[in-house]
């Protein structure tokens, strides 16, 4: 049998959510909804760039207790998850704790931060957020890239890792 990981996600891999057919695809690997839940720690979620993304900062002690979904998936999915998130290179997947919302229980998921930003990326970004919705009152809808992560990077300028982490607080 595959080995299974669980994952926490915030954005608009959720049900719902303009990239949740990611998250479903079949083909790309195998997913199973676990529940809701949130954070143990706060974190600032924003939305900015000229996508609308949301981005969950990696400032612990900051921001709120994130709510999101959990997922139990395989290596596949994994590595597809990865891809779409750009990880290691922009966003990357850490181990985090989250409380389950349907008993409390605390489980430890993957979830993907920023661990690195721009002040350019503040500027204009949406107020901390608890919960993402794309079409939420902060009337910012997602708008999907036509492009993979490393495209989008090299259409904002970034070639390279170096260039990336050049460019980074």
């Amino acid at each position: 049998m595959a080995r299974m990981a669980l994952v926490f996600v915030y954005g608009t891999l959720k049900r719902g959510e303009p990239n949740a057919s990611i998250m479903a695809d079949l083909i790309t690997g195998m997913h199973r909804f676990v529940g809701t839940g949130k954070t143990i720690n706060t974190y600032p979620l924003i939305i900015a760039s000229e996508y609308n993304i949301p981005f969950c900062l990696d400032k612990p002690g900051i921001g709120n207790r994130i709510n999101g979904e959990l997922y139990e998936i395989d290596e596949q999915k994994l590595e597809v998850l990865d891809e779409f998130e750009g990880h290691p290179t922009f966003y990357r997947r850490q181990s985090q704790e989250v409380e389950m919302d349907h008993n409390g229980t605390i489980v430890t998921a993957w979830i993907y931060m920023l661990p690195r930003w721009t002040p350019s990326l503040l500027q204009g970004s949406s107020d901390y957020l608890e919960t993402y919705n794309s079409n939420g009152p902060h009337n910012r809808p997602y708008i999907k890239r036509k492009k993979s992560m490393r495209g989008y990077l090299a259409e904002i300028g970034i070639n390279s890792v170096q260039e990336l982490i050049g460019t980074w607080n």
